[in-house]
């Protein structure tokens, strides 16, 4: 029987659609649900970074001479890959976008126990440890996300949690 779904999103089409059949088997069990993100250091989907802008995120009001036009800098860093970090006000941002969207597919569905989490570090580290910690079932991901090397190694880290979980997993195409 299932009591926990643990399920890992990033804002990615996989990450959406595994979100979705979540939403789907947790009623099922009367299970309860926990979204997790891991920030995306510098690997943002492009609606979210228009939103950013959009809202001003990472922008001081307070004090003209430090203004920094940050949704620009974004985009020139994930286009240009250079590896400088993004503001953790912009990622947070972010964050709560992706989590929010999930979690209202998930109430949509009939999902009564939810809870999000947002994590920083090593996503299939993250992962596993937030598993763990929660007690998960049953993990659900994606099978691509929107790191840094996709194009190569599409699934890296779903591989890896799939090898190193100790509860079952499910990934979603």
């Amino acid at each position: 029987m299932l009591h926990t779904i643990m399920v890992a999103t990033d804002g990615s089409e996989h990450g959406k659609r595994a979100v979705a059949f979540a939403a789907d088997l947790a009623p099922r069990y009367d299970a309860r649900l926990v979204l997790v993100h891991v920030l995306l250091r510098g690997h943002m989907p492009s609606d979210l970074l228009r939103a950013a802008a959009v809202e001003h995120v990472g922008q001081k009001r307070t004090d003209p001479g430090h203004l920094v036009n940050m949704p620009q800098e974004i985009m020139a860093r994930v286009r240009n890959e250079t590896g400088t970090q993004v503001s953790i006000e912009v990622l947070d941002f972010l964050a709560k976008g992706i989590l929010g969207g999930a979690e209202s597919v998930c109430r949509a569905k009939g999902t009564k126990s939810l809870k999000t989490r947002v994590e920083e570090g090593d996503p299939a580290d993250c992962l596993l440890e937030c598993a763990l910690e929660e007690k998960a079932d049953l993990i659900v991901m994606g099978t691509r996300g929107l790191g840094p090397m996709r194009g190569m190694l599409a699934g890296s880290v779903s591989q890896k949690v799939v090898n190193l979980a100790e509860c079952s997993c499910l990934l979603v195409k």
